[in-house]
């Protein structure tokens, strides 16, 4: 009975997907169409992302398997809020040590977890305002991004000039993407790992494209919604500021 909810679940989200992008493709033609795109984008992710790299690129079929793919790793992922975090394998941004997850929290100290990749430039952008939390919090909560799989590889829904990295077919491609993002914005007083080829932080936190959580005493403490339109860095800060009030009293 489980399974057929579960193929029933998935066809009912294939099956809108396809009503939503053929409603979108005949949108697209309007004039109008691009500009209210262009806003709703924006206002939905905080970012500033110009509406010409993923233009050509929407409501096609690329993006259709993408964002079926994004939503079928949300609805199966294992952690929920409250409940046990999972201490899923990870790897050294170097490729050289097997880690977990859990080995960056500290006691009862919040750990926040930023999930991503450097062809989300929703992810690349947000990073920035995620280096002001690091600094803004430091001395309270420990920080850490966990590279995955690539959200627009340039052999999948690919962005226009946005990047050549493809999928990533071994660890050392994997690490070596990791290490150009933190290289590319001086990530180095931030701990940066790599999620196994097994993609099994991946599968456990639902975090692809991007997401982001904080794990505080092996539980989850804050689950954020699936990115990039639910990504919301602004509700990680407040929280730590809420943490940070009781902590106070």
């Amino acid at each position: 009975m489980y399974f057929e909810l579960q193929v029933f679940q998935k066809f009912l989200i294939y099956s809108s997907l396809i009503l939503l992008f053929t409603v979108g493709r005949m949108l697209k033609i309007l004039p109008f169409f691009k500009s209210m795109i262009s806003i709703a984008m924006c206002k939905m992710t905080d970012t500033s992302l110009p509406t010409e790299i993923y233009w050509d690129s929407l409501f096609t079929w690329k993006m259709l398997q993408n964002v079926y793919y994004c939503l079928l790793a949300d609805m199966g992922k294992k952690v929920k809020l409250n409940n046990k975090a999972y201490n899923s394998p990870i790897v050294s941004i170097d490729g050289q040590r097997c880690q977990r997850i859990l080995d960056f929290a500290k006691g009862s100290r919040p750990l926040v977890l930023n999930f991503g990749s450097s062809t989300c430039p929703v992810f690349m952008q947000m990073l920035k305002r995620y280096q002001l939390l690091m600094k803004e919090f430091q001395e309270m909560a420990d920080f850490a991004v966990i590279y995955i799989e690539e959200a627009h590889p340039v052999d999948g829904w690919a962005f226009k000039d946005n990047s050549d990295i493809p999928k990533h077919r071994t660890l050392d491609e994997r690490c070596k993407a990791a290490q150009k993002m933190a290289k590319s914005l001086d990530l180095c007083s931030c701990t940066v790992a790599v999620d196994s080829m097994l993609n099994a932080a991946n599968i456990a936190y639902g975090a692809v494209p991007i997401r982001l959580y904080i794990v505080q005493s092996n539980k989850i403490a804050y689950e954020g919604g699936a990115g990039p339109m639910n990504y919301r860095m602004q509700e990680v800060k407040e929280w730590l500021q809420r943490f940070r009030a009781r902590q106070s009293v």
